[in-house]
């Protein structure tokens, strides 16, 4: 994930929880889509960007997880 996407993401996370089911899935359109350029390097085989396209999915996996316990209500 870009570093601009990455520091809004946590900005969004720190600021505020989303509070509804569309906010949820607004931040996790933002974070697949700084995943992009990432993808892109990564399969030219640069290895850094390999690193953080795997940090950027073990986030959207947590985010994943929270999104479902709000959308169960838990």
């Amino acid at each position: 994930m870009s570093d601009l996407v990455e520091q809004e993401v946590q900005q969004l996370d720190e600021e505020t929880t989303p509070e509804s089911i569309e906010e949820y899935y607004d931040m996790l359109k933002i974070m697949v889509e700084g995943m992009e350029s990432d993808v892109l390097k990564s399969q030219k085989g640069n290895k850094s960007a390999a690193t953080r396209l795997r940090k950027s999915l073990r986030l959207i996996k947590n985010k994943s997880g929270e999104f479902v316990k709000f959308t169960l209500g838990k």
